[in-house]
Order: structure tokens, then sequence, then C-alpha cells
């Protein structure tokens, strides 16, 4: 039963990103850019009721999430994560009042049935709760130099280029900032208070500060398709493969036969995840009705 609490307080972590990720995505699109460059446009959103909504609905979530890195993998939480998405598309059609086709239900089913098959057939084990510090400095850098390009840059490009890029950035910011949090629970269940004087809280700050900030902004310039699933996909990918590489997670793959599952459930979730980021409903609009055949009635 205690193996069974990361994956409850992870799955309740994901309807809270995602439904916070459609009512701020629904809040900041469409604000004009003058005057609500970098952290200027939080000053013009936390006027938005819906958008504050959001954010306290995805801090809930973010606090189950790290409740479940306390007690699980990072190879277990964070698969989990990528299923937001099918919570916001669900959110946006009751915004719309509209109902998700047929390809968004198969899409659901492929990115939740392809998470839980990867849970069950990777059985994570091993690994460690604090890697070596020294490793953090390389990959916070890099993420750093990266998002202020990125929001330089982004001005010149295309919409949903724009939207696309910061959010795949904000994904892979926010994926590092989960394994931060791993470890910055981990200090401090061991030393208490003394975990401000180690630099884990105030990375893991600057890097969810950072992938939140970016977040907004790809939500301000694209529509909910073109900026939620990239940070969708990236947050969880990256958290995996950190715990896999930096704090040692082993996965089940003892032949052939077992990885060959793991890639395949795999692929289908991300696959699950990408389409459903081409659902009318994550553009805004309800999916257009089939038309009705013409009927001739005889002369």
């Amino acid at each position: 039963m205690t193996a069974l609490w990361p994956v409850a307080l992870a799955a309740g972590a994901a309807c809270g990103i995602g439904i916070g990720a459609a009512l701020q995505q629904r809040a900041a699109h469409g604000v004009p850019g003058r005057g609500s460059g970098g952290v200027r446009l939080i000053a013009v959103l936390i006027h938005r009721r819906s958008w504050v909504l959001g954010v306290l609905i995805m801090v809930t979530g973010y606090g189950l999430q790290a409740a479940a890195l306390d007690l699980g993998r990072l190879a277990v939480v964070e698969p989990i994560l990528a299923t937001s998405l099918v919570i916001a598309l669900l959110v946006a059609a009751l915004q719309a009042r509209s109902r998700p086709r047929g390809a968004d239900w198969v899409a659901m089913a492929m990115a939740t049935g392809g998470v839980t098959l990867f849970l069950v057939a990777a059985a994570p084990s091993g690994g460690v709760s604090q890697p070596p510090a020294g490793w953090w400095a390389p990959l916070l850098i890099g993420l750093a130099a990266l998002a202020v390009a990125s929001l330089w840059r982004s001005r010149s490009w295309s919409t949903w280029r724009a939207a696309v890029a910061l959010a795949t950035l904000a994904g892979m910011t926010l994926g590092t900032s989960d394994a931060l949090v791993k470890t910055t629970i981990a200090i401090g269940s061991q030393r208490q208070l003394a975990v401000l004087a180690t630099f884990a809280p105030y990375m893991l700050v600057l890097a969810g500060g950072s992938g939140f900030l970016l977040q907004q902004h790809a939500y301000r310039i694209g529509e909910l398709r073109a900026a939620l699933p990239a940070a969708s996909v990236l947050e969880p990918l990256t958290g995996t493969v950190l715990g896999l590489t930096l704090f040692g997670e082993r996965l089940a793959t003892q032949d052939a036969a077992s990885a060959l599952v793991l890639v395949v459930a795999a692929l289908a979730a991300l696959a699950g995840v990408w389409r459903l980021g081409t659902a009318p409903l994550l553009a805004g609009r309800a999916p257009s009705p089939r038309p009705h055949p013409t009927v001739s009635h005889p002369g």
C-alpha cells in the first residue's frame, strides 16, 4: 500500500497542474506585449482572478508533487505528470461547453495507458536522494543561458515557434526543479533549518521561478496547444532522465523484451500527449460539428 502513495499523490499533482495550466493560459493569452516583458507580465496577470485561481490550484498540485517526490522515485512520479495535459483538455472542454473528439479520447487513452504500462514494466529501484552538488552547476548554468537567450530571441520569432520554444525550455527547467525538490526535501529532513545553508533551496527557487516565468510568456503569446504539450512532455522527460543519471535510479530492463515494452510504452505516452496538443479545444475553440448529409427530395 505504501508504494501506491507516490502514484496517488502524483496523479493528484497532475490534476492540479493541468487545471491550473488551463486557467492560467486562458487569462494570460493575448496580454499585449508592450509593457509586459520579463517579470512585468506577472504584475499584469496578478490582477486577473482566473489567473490567480489557476496559480493557486497549480501550487497545490506542486505541493502534492513534492510529497510524491519525497516518498517515491523521479522515474515513478515524473511520467505521471505528463497526464496533466489530459486534465487541461477536459477543463478546456468545460470552458468551451463542448466535448472532445473521438481522436482526443484515443490520445488520452494512449497517454494514460502508456504511462501506466511504463510504470508497471519499469519497476524503478535504487538511487540516491542527494547527488553530488558539483553536478548541478553545469546543468543550471546552461539552462540559465538558454532562458536569457530564448526570451531575447523570441521577440523576432513567429508566434507558434516562440510559444513552443519557450514552453520547451520551461519544461526542461521545471523538470530540473522537480529534481531539486527531491534533493531539498532530503537535505531538510536530515538538517532541518540548516538546509538554508546549502545550495539546494536557492537553486530550487531560481529554477522553479524561471520555469514559471517562461511558461507564462508561452501562454501569453501562444494557444494552449502550442504552449502546453512541449512543457508536458519535457518536464517529466527531464525529471526522469535526471533520476536515471544524477540520482542513479534503475529500471527493470533485464532482457530485450522488457526493454522493448518500456520503449513502446514511453513512445505511446509521448505520442498521446503530443496528439492531445492538436486538439481544437486546446486552441480555444470547439470542434467543428459534422455536416449533416443533404437529402434531396424528388421533384
